[in-house]
């Protein structure tokens, strides 16, 4: 892998964003991590075709959507990265939006990230209402056996889990808990990020239970040698390192990585968001080698990089908000 290149790529993309949106985001984290999506997939960056798109969605969002806020600027970097003609596809995104609150599922941006995943995997709205029915029985699935834990933010992986699965529901539901409780008695803790983290492996149904535990387990490990404690918020690139041969993870590779976001003057003070890049800059160059052609899931992880980041994104637009009305009350 190019370390030197990845973080140069990066920087650029970065400096080119922060130029238009420092003003327009409410944290530093929203521009680093839409840099490195662009980054992860390989993905020439315009700036103007991104700004473009990105008023195009404001525009045709409704009054009180999150589209009209800084949320707009995920989805833009999602329908850059996936279309090359994207004015239709904003319409089809909101039309296939509009058919998951009929699904009862609740606004805001995880619908909105479901719904650019659907965008991406049906071919008629139909299609498209098939896959959010089936996304809705397993996140209902989901929310019986964890009532406490499964929220809104479960929403693309529910739809992930919808689109990939060969399992049926329920024995989709059953492996996703089992994976749940063996990593709880293994020092994993519980919570929906630990929920999230089964979510990833129960999709790799070409591999046997005790193969990814024993993987993602040596990751946690691992980690934890090398100093940097496996926080929760890390379980999600724990667990794409999960779907690569124990003998493939460079751990040095992603430490350089790490070390080199975190001596960037722009970078340091974000260490946690800076070993979720590192990690997701090493599963993406291992995609782009074709060095996890046995999995067969390409795309699901491709799009599980994707889900993630726009997921980083949102839960810091909703702590901004949250914060921002505690300072003012």
């Amino acid at each position: 892998m190019q370390v030197e290149q990845t973080i140069v790529d990066y920087k650029n993309i970065y400096d080119q964003l922060r130029k238009k949106l420092n003003w327009k985001v409410s944290d530093n984290r929203i521009i680093m991590t839409i840099a490195s999506m662009y980054v992860i997939s390989n993905k020439p960056f315009d700036r103007e075709r991104f700004l473009s798109i990105a008023e195009a969605i404001r525009k045709k969002a409704s009054l009180f959507s999150t589209l009209r806020a800084q949320f707009r600027f995920t989805m833009a970097t999602n329908l850059d990265l996936n279309y090359e003609h994207t004015t239709e596809k904003i319409d089809d995104l909101l039309d296939i939006y509009n058919e998951f609150k009929n699904n009862k599922f609740k606004r805001g941006n995880f619908t909105y990230i479901a719904a650019s995943l659907v965008l991406m995997n049906s071919n008629s709205l139909e299609e498209a209402r098939e896959i959010i029915n089936e996304a809705k029985v397993i996140h209902d699935g989901m929310k019986k056996q964890h009532p406490f834990l499964t929220a809104q933010s479960d929403y693309p992986f529910a739809t992930i889990l919808a689109l990939n699965s060969d399992l049926d529901v329920d024995t989709t539901i059953e492996r996703l808990d089992n994976f749940y409780f063996a990593l709880t008695n293994n020092g994993f803790k519980k919570g929906n990020d630990l929920q999230v983290l089964s979510h990833i492996l129960t999709l790799a149904s070409d591999n046997n239970n005790d193969i990814l535990l024993n993987r993602v387990i040596h990751v946690y490990d691992m980690l934890k040698t090398h100093g940097i404690k496996p926080k929760n918020k890390y379980y999600t690139v724990m667990g794409l390192l999960a779907f690569l041969p124990i003998e493939d993870v460079e751990i040095n590779v992603i430490l350089d990585l790490y070390e080199r976001l975190n001596s960037q003057k722009q970078f340091k003070w974000q260490k946690d968001l800076n070993i979720i890049l590192a990690i997701s800059f090493f599963v993406s160059d291992k995609l782009e080698n074709n060095q996890l052609i046995e999995t067969n899931i390409f795309t699901t992880l491709e799009a599980i990089l994707q889900v993630q980041h726009a997921i980083i994104i949102s839960s810091v637009v909703s702590a901004t908000a949250v914060t921002s009305s505690s300072n003012n009350s």
